[in-house]
């Protein structure tokens, strides 16, 4: 099948582009963290954004689940009906599996989607590195579950196994990810958590896929919109399950990554 002309997508870009300003912004998210209880966070995201009335009336983490299970169909039939190669809906739907969707990405050859995929191969196998490290398992079993197909030469990370938190950081110095290693570091050995590193590697996927929005025709904004909307859905989740189960606000702020807009 022939590759489709960028012009092609003129139409799908925009109705994305509309659907952009309807996304909820991080700021927002914030701010319903800060409610008292999970009606009155709900709310303000229901006011942000454009979801249906029965958002208002969830009373249980099902109820929740359910609804975003019918987002999540909303937004696959959406993508479905807009995108020319469903190649890409593949890539979408099954994005954790990233070593597959990379070999499809790399069939229809967009460079931006291949990219963001390769990076979020570096940055699972940073946090398999991270984690394997921090539990004292040995490099042996870190090098089977290797990702394969990213920017990284997985060779640094074999090498470093042995070395600090910190002095891993000063070997990816020539990497864009040292700066959201480090924080990430520093948070493991001072507080021992996770969340830093959760956060700072979904942030920079996040602001990688915001590169789309100065893309004027082509499949790449259908692309990140779709997965800007399912991170969009994660963070209701989190809110939702937050609230409802009385979970402190300052570790659920903690939680908040960045958003498309």
């Amino acid at each position: 099948m022939k590759k489709p002309s960028r012009l092609d997508y003129a139409y799908a870009v925009g109705r994305v582009r509309v659907l952009e300003g309807r996304l909820i912004s991080k700021p927002i998210f914030s701010e319903a963290v800060e409610e008292k209880d999970f009606p009155s966070a709900v709310k303000v995201i229901f006011d942000a954004g454009d979801f249906l009335d029965e958002m208002v009336e969830i009373q249980s983490s099902r109820e929740l689940d359910e609804f975003i299970e019918r987002e999540e169909e909303s937004l696959f039939k959406l993508t479905s009906e807009i995108l020319i190669e469903k190649e890409i809906l593949e890539i979408i739907v099954e994005e954790n599996q990233v070593e597959n969707s990379l070999a499809v990405a790399e069939s229809i050859n967009y460079p931006f989607i291949k990219d963001y995929l390769r990076h979020k191969i570096d940055l699972g196998n940073l946090k398999i590195f991270c984690r394997v490290k921090y539990s004292g398992v040995p490099k042996e079993k870190f090098e089977r579950l290797i990702l394969k197909g990213g920017f990284l030469d997985e060779k640094i990370l074999l090498q470093s196994f042995d070395l600090s938190f910190a002095e891993v950081g000063d070997k990816l110095h020539a990497t864009p990810y040292q700066d959201v290693w480090n924080k990430a570091a520093d948070a493991i050995q001072e507080k021992e958590t996770f969340i830093e590193l959760e956060r700072g590697f979904e942030d920079f996927l996040m602001i990688y896929l915001r590169k789309a929005k100065y893309i004027t025709f082509g499949p790449e904004p259908i692309f990140a919109y779709a997965l800007a909307k399912q991170r969009e859905l994660s963070l209701l989740r989190l809110l939702g399950v937050g609230k409802l189960n009385r979970i402190p606000t300052e570790i659920l702020k903690n939680r908040i990554s960045e958003t498309y807009v």
